[in-house]
């Protein structure tokens, strides 16, 4: 979205930027609302609630089945009576009863990084908004002083026009020059409101004063690429998340193949008749013929889906991301040949002093410095872009 009205006020917001040198201040501002954000974000609690359900979820398929009692009382011819009492547990094999217990723990580091992948999204939803709102504060700083100075030159001219040194036209367009500045003033405080009503919808509805307005020098561009990647891969929790998928029905799989294995049932038995009391253990096995007979052929086929899935979102992660070092590398040259060539060519000073002085009327002096203004705005939006293509490609660190 372009916040500004027109190619002229891009040149305050471009000043401060170019002029800015690295201040801790500004990372730190960034860095605390994102803190906040992620202790406060709504959607955040929901998720961290889900990740704690789904790890008790993933806990069920390890539990013991549940204890069964039975208790019969029978009565026949000539008052006889006889009384059953049965209580019994199924265990599995310990082979089996292992590998449930590790794919437990695979599922649950499954569930962290779906948390993680949706922390990530908000995270970097907050840092583009914080991206926008350094402009907008770096804008407004700058327009307040360039209010003050065109408020000097309408004051200017009334005073020349007095002396007869001045027309009225002239003293027209300082006054035009004046409220267009006011103007830019208007339009860059509501972007910057409208940015700080997301930052705290981000924030659960509490306020987040954001002031920062320039740019930590340390975010910078990786030098290497391929040397990045792989550390960004490692790292980012999607690529994780489909990996960690492989490996879940995987265990789902060798689980599967060994399922056929029979279960061991063991309790004890009484048995209270008329005459005589019977108590001893009851011992039985229960041999798994249909319950099993199609989920190996689902698990494979579900093995396969996972291997397909991770190939399909690494190869996707990396064209994204190549084509996002591309562009932010092609950004930041841009901007940077583009911040020496203007401050090779700045003659606003110039300008400034030949306008007072006569040397050059107000209309020169006001083509002058739009085209001076429209030469920043585009510097403006290429460091803009490059902020935003950097703050993706470095979304694992946050």
């Amino acid at each position: 979205m372009n916040i500004f009205p027109s190619a002229g006020a891009a040149v305050i917001l471009c000043l401060a930027m170019l002029s800015a040198g690295p201040r801790a201040a500004a990372q730190t501002s960034v860095e605390d609302a994102l803190r906040q954000i992620e202790k406060n974000n709504l959607s955040l609690k929901a998720a961290a609630a889900e990740l704690e359900a789904g790890k008790l979820e993933n806990r069920e398929g390890a539990i013991l089945e549940d204890p069964e009692f039975e208790f019969n009382y029978l009565w026949g011819n000539q008052n006889a009576k006889r009384h059953d009492i049965r209580v019994t547990q199924a265990f599995d094999f310990a082979t089996l009863t292992g590998k449930k217990a590790s794919l437990v723990d695979d599922q649950n580091e499954m569930s962290l990084l779906k948390y993680k992948a949706e922390r990530l999204d908000v995270l970097l939803e907050a840092k583009d908004a914080c991206i926008d709102l350094i402009y907008c504060n770096a804008l407004l700083e700058e327009l307040n002083i360039h209010l003050e100075q065109a408020n000097t030159l309408v004051e200017a001219f009334g005073k020349r026009k007095e002396a007869g040194g001045a027309t009225v036209l002239d003293l027209n367009k300082a006054k035009i020059h004046l409220t267009t500045v006011r103007g830019q003033i208007s339009a860059a405080e509501v972007e910057r409101q409208t940015l700080l009503e997301t930052l705290r919808n981000l924030n659960g509805g509490l306020p987040l004063d954001f002031d920062a307005s320039t740019f930590d020098s340390a975010d910078n561009l990786p030098a290497d690429f391929g040397t990045w990647y792989d550390e960004a891969s490692r790292r980012n929790p999607v690529l994780s998340y489909v990996r960690q998928e492989v490996s879940v029905e995987q265990a789902k799989l060798s689980i599967d193949k060994i399922s056929w294995l029979p279960s061991l049932t063991v309790g004890y038995m009484g048995e209270i008749t008329s005459d005589e009391q019977f108590r001893g253990i009851t011992v039985g096995v229960n041999i798994p013929l249909w319950s099993n007979a199609n989920k190996v052929r689902q698990s494979k086929a579900r093995a396969v889906a996972a291997e397909l899935r991770k190939a399909d979102a690494e190869k996707q992660f990396y064209h994204s991301l190549s084509s996002l070092y591309s562009k932010a590398s092609a950004l930041k040259r841009n901007s940077e040949l583009m911040r020496s060539s203007l401050d090779e060519t700045d003659s606003r000073d110039y300008l400034l002093s030949a306008q007072s002085k006569g040397e050059i009327s107000m209309i020169d002096y006001l083509v002058e410095i739009d085209e001076y203004y429209e030469a920043l705005e585009a510097t403006l939006a290429a460091e803009r872009d490059y902020r935003h293509a950097l703050a993706a490609l470095n979304a694992v660190n946050l």
